[in-house]
């Protein structure tokens, strides 16, 4: 869009980037003297709903009130306007002249070393405490949205999330794609903000995973997990690193968000340890010798105590929310059930049930969106769970997006061929794109696997209804009844097969 004016005074001359439905452009402001260059960011709705729009105009003025309230701070850029036109939304920010840490510095392959590593924390972390300070989360931390200013060397930081939001916001159901709020990138995003409840500390997870990324020289989804305590495993590739900084870098990046540093002065603390001298043990050898004998037979059974027992404590306290979580459910308390399940997956971030449960909670309370990204959550974390998978379709079936739900009852049933509620999710989903057929062949599935599935049967009754079939339909009707007496949509339905059989 060049030569383009926005807003009557902001001239585009360049597009920096596109990301989803968000430009990125450097602009001229022409109603200043020399017309100074700005940065200008189009967040464009890719959607007529009403509700899409509402909720990108309230998430863009969320973000300009925020960088306003953060433009005093001299490395983050200053926002100079706000201004909304024909339904996009536009920020005008300061231009910051120089390359994000991600072009020149923190690349495939580049090492940093120790002194270079504790200057970058300490000197984002100063930033981040001013952000913290002022209640914002960033949420979206890593090597692009730092940029190295070319007329001091210092570093700015930039993009906070809220404009991941409006983006993520704009995706259109013609596409395919879900109508989502997300925030951050996944290799620095930790899990609690994976499910949407971001932390001060979150970001200083995001920046950890920055840092290893310098002294690794290795992208972080590159670099392994373990696979019992979900933390990073990354020393083995920065063989020059102290355990000391190697210790504090752990900490940062901590699975657990109870686990890792609770704010960034913590943080800044034990960065100025790092060059203190460390104070020798006191000479041992004067302790009795029994007592040297009886510590070492004792140390297998401690250090199995510390590095055990916290897990299976977890795992019981995990188990016992997510049983309360299914209480909840039971009883229709379902809002409780969804903070019992987060308590769960704070432990056990890889829980897959909880985040299944999690999901069909928020179906219950009409979150369907949130239902998809819970359930989405748990394929990831566990891709051969078929009720995942199921649970996904589910959310699609709510949102109306019958292709996609059929793809996702086709998973289930790939990870599962027995699993009777996919195939009957599947029927259902048949019949409600016309391929009544097809919707018989998947039903008959259900009733060879459970023949007492009552449901099933009244499910084959409806799709010979629509072929016209009214014989069978009433056999299947009157079959579901003799299994289920008395179920309502089943007698409505032979009801409406034997007015046509009457006539």
């Amino acid at each position: 869009m060049p030569e383009e004016l926005i807003g009557g005074r902001y001239r585009v001359i360049d597009c920096l980037r596109k990301t989803g439905f968000c430009e990125t452009y450097i602009a001229e402001d022409i109603w200043l003297p020399d017309n100074p260059r700005c940065v200008v960011k189009k967040l464009q709705p890719q959607s007529n709903e009403q509700f899409i729009l509402e909720t990108a105009r309230r998430l863009f003025i969320s973000e300009a009130k925020v960088l306003y309230r953060l433009s005093d701070h001299p490395q983050i850029p200053r926002l100079l306007a706000h201004l909304e036109v024909g339904e996009q939304f536009y920020l005008v920010q300061e231009f910051i002249e120089g390359k994000d840490l991600g072009q020149a510095e923190i690349v495939p392959g580049n090492r940093w070393n120790e002194k270079e590593v504790i200057f970058f924390l300490q000197e984002v972390l100063e930033i981040l405490a001013f952000v913290h300070q002022n209640r914002v989360i960033h949420r979206d931390i890593k090597p692009s949205n730092l940029i190295r200013r070319i007329s001091d060397g210092k570093i700015v930081l930039i993009d906070f999330g809220a404009v991941k939001e409006i983006t993520n916001i704009t995706l259109t159901e013609g596409e395919g794609r879900l109508l989502t709020v997300a925030v951050g990138t996944p290799s620095y995003m930790p899990s609690e903000q994976q499910r949407g409840d971001p932390r001060f500390n979150s970001d200083i997870y995001a920046l950890g995973m920055t840092a290893i990324q310098a002294i690794t020289g290795i992208n972080p989804d590159q670099l392994p997990r373990d696979y019992q305590t979900g933390e990073i495993c990354w020393r083995d590739y920065a063989p020059n690193c102290r355990p000391a900084l190697g210790n504090l870098l752990d900490k940062m990046v901590r699975n657990d968000f109870r686990e890792r540093y609770q704010n960034v002065n913590d943080v800044l603390e034990d960065l100025q340890k790092l060059n203190r001298p460390v104070r020798k043990p006191a000479d041992s050898q004067s302790r009795p010798l029994f007592k040297h004998f009886i510590l070492i037979a004792l140390f297998p059974l401690t250090l199995g105590f510390v590095l055990i027992g916290p897990r299976i404590f977890n795992a019981i306290q995990a188990i016992n929310y997510y049983n309360q979580g299914n209480q909840l459910i039971n009883g229709n308390k379902y809002e409780e059930a969804i903070a019992a399940f987060d308590n769960a997956l704070e432990i056990k971030p890889d829980f897959a049930q909880a985040w299944t449960n999690r999901g069909f909670a928020l179906g219950k309370i009409q979150l369907f969106l949130e239902k998809f990204a819970s359930c989405a959550q748990a394929t990831r974390v566990q891709p051969d769970f078929a009720e995942a998978w199921n649970c996904r379709g589910l959310a699609r079936y709510d949102l109306k997006q019958y292709d996609l739900a059929l793809e996702e009852y086709n998973q289930a049933i790939a990870v599962d061929p027995k699993f009777h509620l996919a195939w009957f999710n599947k029927g259902q989903v048949l019949l409600q794109l016309g391929r009544n057929e097809e919707a018989i062949a998947a039903t008959q599935r259900v009733i060879a696997l459970k023949p007492d599935f009552s449901l099933a049967w009244t499910q084959m009754c409806r799709a010979l209804y629509e072929l016209q079939r009214f014989g069978e339909a009433k056999d299947y009707c009157q079959e579901s009844l003799r299994i289920q007496p008395g179920h309502q949509s089943t007698i409505q339905l032979l009801e409406q097969v034997q007015s046509k059989l009457d006539n």
